[in-house]
């Protein structure tokens, strides 16, 4: 027995209120693991990553997804994810799924939390919570790994309230931007189409004061292609967002770096985030 046991005490109460109020916190964990634990249910812990990118030359909003290669959900399309493992965090976690799954390495900083989905039956193996992530990046070529048939940009659009992700093979998947349900053909897996959702309206919800979704379009920019890439996320067409009423709100979130060459006429300014917008994350 430890010498917390030695203690005298009136009650058990009043034993469990010194060492968790007036004990130091070495006593108190000595005392804690001697005292009999009640057994709780454990749920197994995943991660699932939203990866949103950008083609300039088709001015299209890209999302990057695997296809499962086993069960559950054997050949259906789901965001790049899996188990954590013992002794690591969410954040590497995620960031070895998607380099294993994907090929894709992202930094640490270029992640930022979503939002955990803990539904009872979101997984039909059991008890699973996940947590999701959220990352803008350029597109690069993918590479299917091990346990993924394969991995590749969707074309990601907004019309109305619904998003459509499709592929060039008649893939045709539709996510209802109010309640998260599957509308169209296909479906993704598990409860992939609420992250999607919930990534897409995070993306809306912010981009007015903190526009991160912007590093889809690499280090450097233009006011037009920013405009192109909100108006993506509003679904509307990007002549509507008023070139310079979008410029004078936008300017303190940029430093202007240069100018770019456009043909006939006079160069266009080009832009980056300031550094403290990415240090928000």
């Amino acid at each position: 027995m430890g010498e917390q046991s030695m203690k005298k005490f009136a009650s058990k109460e009043a034993e469990k209120d010194y060492y968790e109020h007036e004990a130091d916190e070495a006593e108190f964990i000595a005392w804690y693991k001697e005292q009999d634990q009640p057994e709780y249910d454990k749920p197994s812990v995943t991660v699932d990553i939203v990866i949103m990118g950008y083609n300039k030359e088709e001015d299209q909003l890209k999302i990057l997804l695997i296809q499962r290669r086993g069960n559950p959900y054997r050949n259906s399309w789901a965001l790049p994810g899996g188990f954590v493992e013992r002794n690591e965090s969410t954040n590497d976690s995620v960031r070895r799924e998607t380099a294993e799954e994907t090929g894709l390495v992202i930094g640490r900083k270029n992640v930022e939390q979503l939002h955990t989905f803990s539904s009872p039956n979101r997984d039909p193996r059991g008890w699973v919570i996940t947590v999701s992530y959220l990352a803008f990046i350029g597109q690069v070529p993918p590479t299917a790994g091990d346990d993924t048939q394969d991995a590749r940009w969707f074309n990601m659009e907004r019309r109305g309230e619904t998003i459509y992700l499709t592929s060039d093979d008649d893939i045709s998947i539709e996510i209802d931007l109010e309640t998260g349900k599957s509308l169209g053909k296909d479906t993704l897996a598990f409860d992939h189409n609420e992250i999607i959702r919930k990534a897409f309206n995070r993306v809306v919800n912010k981009m007015d004061h903190e526009p991160l979704i912007l590093q889809v379009l690499g280090e450097e920019f233009t006011i037009t292609e920013a405009r192109k890439v909100f108006a993506k996320f509003l679904g509307v067409d990007f002549k509507t967002v008023d070139h310079s009423n979008f410029k004078k709100a936008m300017l303190q979130y940029f430093d202007e770096i240069g100018e770019r060459p456009v043909g006939i006429g006079r160069p266009s300014k080009i832009y980056r985030l300031k550094d403290e917008i990415g240090e928000k994350k």
